[in-house]
This record gives structure tokens, sequence and C-alpha cells, in this order.
């Protein structure tokens, strides 16, 4: 079993742009660097994947004089590029779900979900589906996005208020307020009948009870996010003044196992995702190179 690892607001000179953590050894590597030239890209974020593709959303790519975000699509088996779309009208899109055929993709910047059917050779988009929280569209509170899960066979998204101190969980199966006061929920995870997230500035990890009320926590020094659960525990990536470190917390007690430090400097985690059989990825890394296409969509 392997972590996936994304990188955010990229600074020179690193160039990282996916890195593997391997569970059973420790070992780290860089799979796929950014463009070489500073401010071509603004990192990458969302991750999620098929049986047979690794989809990743990442910033604009500045060089090209683009404005909008992309979503990547990369062969799982090997890492090799099949597409990169354009999503016009929307920005920084923070989490990717990837759920019986179609990948939900989340923007934070418009505050929206957009759903793409993706069980085919390409991706489409599903008529009728743009999600915003209820609250957005009656005046009431700015949500900005952060991450999106399923649980209990339901889809749910966090966020937290651009005006105000509150922040949500929202149900978008029920169009529903599910749970509000939490502390900037930058990622989720499901372990086993609770949902947990990581609280962003705050540095700690929450769990919730069935019921959707605090049941546990923990704390970590540093920006939290990146949860996600594998190999019988729980992870959790932080950064802080740089260094970036992940920890293996027990997924009953939220107790530290372990702490990973991640060797790349300039950069901040963007999200986790488990890959188990991901088969020849490379070693060295690839350079990024959706350089000549992106079809808008």
């Amino acid at each position: 079993m392997q972590l996936l690892v994304s990188f955010q607001h990229v600074r020179p000179p690193s160039r990282a742009g996916l890195g593997f953590l391997d569970l059973g050894t420790g070992r780290f590597r860089i799979v796929l660097e950014l463009p070489p030239i500073g401010g071509r890209c603004d990192g990458l974020l969302g991750l999620a994947r098929s049986d047979r593709m690794l989809f990743v959303s990442a910033g604009p790519f500045r060089h090209l004089g683009e404005a909008e975000p992309s979503l990547l699509i990369f062969r799982a088996e090997d890492l090799m590029p099949e597409a990169r779309y354009r999503l016009n009208g929307f920005a920084d899109l923070t989490d990717l779900e990837y759920h019986e055929g179609t990948l939900y993709v989340l923007s934070s910047g418009t505050g929206q979900m957009v759903a793409f059917r993706a069980d085919r050779d390409r991706i489409e988009p599903v008529e009728r589906f743009l999600w915003r929280p209820r609250l957005a569209v009656e005046g009431k509170a700015d949500p900005a996005l952060h991450a999106l899960t399923f649980f209990r066979n339901e889809l749910y998204v966090s966020a937290s208020d651009r005006a105000g101190f509150d922040a949500y969980l929202f149900n978008v199966t029920r169009d529903s307020l599910a749970a509000r006061a939490l502390q900037d929920p930058r990622s989720l995870a499901v372990v086993g009948n609770s949902l947990c997230y990581a609280a962003g500035r705050f540095g700690a990890v929450h769990q919730l009870d069935a019921d959707l009320s605090l049941r546990k926590s923990a704390g970590l020094e540093g920006n939290v996010r990146g949860l996600c659960a594998a190999d019988d525990s729980l992870f959790a990536a932080s950064t802080n003044e740089g260094r970036c470190v992940i920890h293996r917390l027990n997924r009953d007690d939220l107790s530290l196992e372990a702490s990973i430090p991640i060797e790349v400097e300039g950069v901040e985690v963007g999200g986790m995702l488990p890959i188990e059989g991901a088969g020849v990825w490379p070693d060295p890394p690839e350079p990024i190179w959706f350089e000549m296409f992106g079809e808008p969509i």
C-alpha cells in the first residue's frame, strides 16, 4: 500500500507535483514534477482514482495564458498522461471524488460542485448537475468548499464561510445542512462508522460520531489537511514553516503512531490518496507535459 501525495503552493526551486509514500518501507519519492519555469502552474490539489484512470486537479497553466484550473487525467497503471481539460468558469478545484462512474469536482473559488461522467474514454458533464449550498443560494452565507466524501452512501461536503467564522458540513444527497460550528474542515475521511476531518489552521484531526457530534480529537503541529484512511490507520499531513510531515494515527483513538518527514522543501500538501497495485510508476520522476493541449469543458 502506498499513499499518493499532491503538492500545492509550490515555491521554487521545488517542482514537486506528485509523490509516493510506501507505507511498508517508509520510502518517499517524487513521481511527477511541474514545469521547470516558475509560475507555470500553482500546484496540484484533488486526487481521485477509478479502476483505469487517475484524476488530478491542477492550478492554472499561466505560461499558456490560462486563468482557469485544469483537470488532468493519467493512466493509473503507469502515470501516462491521457488528457487535460480546462474548466471554464471555475476556480480552485480543491477536491475530487470518484463514485460509480461519476467524478465529482469541488470548486472552492466559485462555491460550486459539478459532476462528470467518467466511465468512458473521455469525461462528460452530467446534465443538470451543478450544486451550491442552500445557504449560498439563499444569500445567508458565502461558503468556500473544501472537501467531499461519501459517508453512509450519501455525499458530504465541508466548507467554511468566507464572510464569517462558521464552518459547515453539507449533505449534498439531501441538499441539507448536516452540521456546523466545525473548525476549518479542509479534508474528510471515513473511518468505520465515523467521519473524520482535518482542521486546517487549527492543527487538529477531529472524529465525529454517527450523529456528526464530536467524538475525539488529536492535536498536530502545523496546518493539517490531506486526510485519508489506509492500511488500518488514519493518515494526516501537516505543513509547518515549509516542512511537511505525514502522521499515522490509530483509527480507534487517534493516538499518534508515527510521524514521517517528507524531504521536499517549498511545498504544502494538497491531498492524499491510498493506492494499491500502482504498477510501473516513474522513478525518477516524469516532468508534466500538458503544455500543448487542454480541451475546454
